[in-house]
């Protein structure tokens, strides 16, 4: 989708819909809200014509003096993950502060489902919406398109968003965690994982450090980001000393899969970070707190929140777009990955 600098009327309308279906618009209208009053065929026209140019119904229509309604669909895929929910509150907060109402969608890490809820909220005709993350749809794109309003995403950095992009590489996040654990001595590290796509990224770019290091191929235990958040970090351990017992070191897709690890590894007697390194993904809020304290990538995900924001207050007001912005990462070192407990030379 290119870049839009204002808000246009390039929605498809009611009479732009029964134009494709070949019907009248009074006959589509009630095929999209009385179905029971037209014939099964001419509902099903309408419906495909309605899902080919990315048609949605306003269920405000009539009851709003103007086009605004100071209202914004926020998209996330989970609120169990305090990175999201810090995200969250933060955006939440301020768009407040500018008088306009959230409302939030959760989806799951499943695009198909984000394409659904967001075909649902269209329809009350939000004056902007938050997405977090890159990846959508075919179809989500296209309503959007047809939407014509302004869109955020958050948490991922892209140069080429729908609309503002407002995040951090994850490639480059995977790639800073092998350099880490590399240079703390350590030269099997493994990957611990969820398979949602955003993990995935990650592990690609800690694999390309390591070829690039010419170290061996990290070995990989992925597990569904729907399987239940108890003894995730035990079976993800157990699952890869069978597989490659030899692995000294794991970056693992969240800090809260780190702590299971880290309990998991004492309860077998594997000395962290002596025998097994352990990084996590977040600096969660207790992540320093572990034992041993946990190294960790630190996002800033209220900042992300603070500035997507701001971003979309400014475009929902008629601004210009605005660049992409790369917030970046940290690593932070503490005791679960020095061996020495110093941190590492740059």
């Amino acid at each position: 989708m290119a870049n839009r600098s204002s808000r246009g009327s390039s929605a498809p309308t009611l009479k732009d819909l029964a134009r494709l279906a070949g019907v009248s618009p009074i006959t589509a209208s009630r095929a999209l809200h009385r179905p029971e009053l037209v014939a099964e065929a001419t509902r099903l026209r309408v419906a495909q014509a309605a899902e080919q140019s990315g048609y949605v119904p306003n269920s405000l229509a009539g009851g709003l003096a103007s086009r605004q309604t100071r209202l914004v669909v926020a998209i996330v895929p989970s609120v169990g993950h305090s990175l999201f929910s810090d995200m969250l509150d933060a955006l939440i907060t301020a768009l407040a502060a500018q008088r306009y109402e959230t409302t939030l969608g959760i989806s799951h890490y499943d695009p198909q489902h984000e394409e659904r809820w967001l075909a649902v909220m269209l329809s009350r005709r939000p004056d902007g919406v938050v997405l977090t993350g890159t990846e959508h749809t075919a179809r989500t794109r296209r309503l959007l398109l047809n939407a014509d309003i302004p869109i955020v995403e958050l948490w991922d950095y892209t140069p080429h968003p729908l609309d503002v992009a407002i995040g951090f590489s994850q490639e480059d996040a995977g790639r800073a965690a092998f350099r880490h654990l590399w240079a703390c001595g350590y030269r099997r590290p493994a990957i611990l994982r969820s398979d949602d796509s955003r993990a995935q990224r990650r592990a690609q770019g800690f694999l390309r450090a390591a070829a690039e290091a010419d170290a061996p191929e990290p070995a990989q235990v992925v597990f569904p980001e729907s399987s239940p958040q108890a003894g995730r970090g035990r079976d993800a351990l157990d699952a890869l000393l069978a597989r490659a017992r030899d692995a000294d070191a794991v970056f693992c897709s969240s800090d809260a899969l780190a702590q299971g690890v880290l309990a998991h590894a004492h309860a077998l007697g594997l000395s962290v970070p002596r025998r097994l390194g352990v990084l996590g993904f977040g600096d969660q809020v207790l992540a320093a707190d572990s034992i041993p304290a946990l190294s960790t990538v630190r996002v800033d995900g209220a900042h992300i929140g603070r500035l997507g924001a701001e971003a979309l207050i400014a475009r929902m007001s008629g601004g210009a777009v605005i660049p992409a912005q790369d917030i970046g990462f940290k690593v932070v070192a503490r005791a679960s990955t020095l061996r020495d407990a110093r941190p590492p030379s740059a």
